[in-house]
């Protein structure tokens, strides 16, 4: 499953490969990590549908967590019907 971490705080991505080493070792997570929301929005125009997931701060200086949400929320495609 691939992680986007965005966070403010550097040292948030030290925590989060020493919480899930195993998990990562495993190739069960593979994280990427983003230090602002303009930093998130450009690693997803740059890597289209590869992340799963979204962990994002809601404080963060220039974007928030809450308005990257709204940036990001119109570019999600649909799921897929099975």
């Amino acid at each position: 499953m691939k992680i986007l971490v965005v966070d403010d705080e550097e040292d948030v991505k030290s925590l989060f490969e020493q919480k899930f080493r195993r998990e990562i070792r495993a190739g069960q997570f593979e994280f990427s990590f983003a230090f602002s929301g303009e930093e998130a929005l450009a690693y997803m125009q740059d890597h289209p549908s590869e992340v799963v997931m979204i962990l994002s701060d809601i404080n963060m200086p220039g974007m928030s967590g809450i308005e990257l949400l709204k940036r990001i929320r119109p570019t999600i495609p649909p799921p897929r019907r099975r």
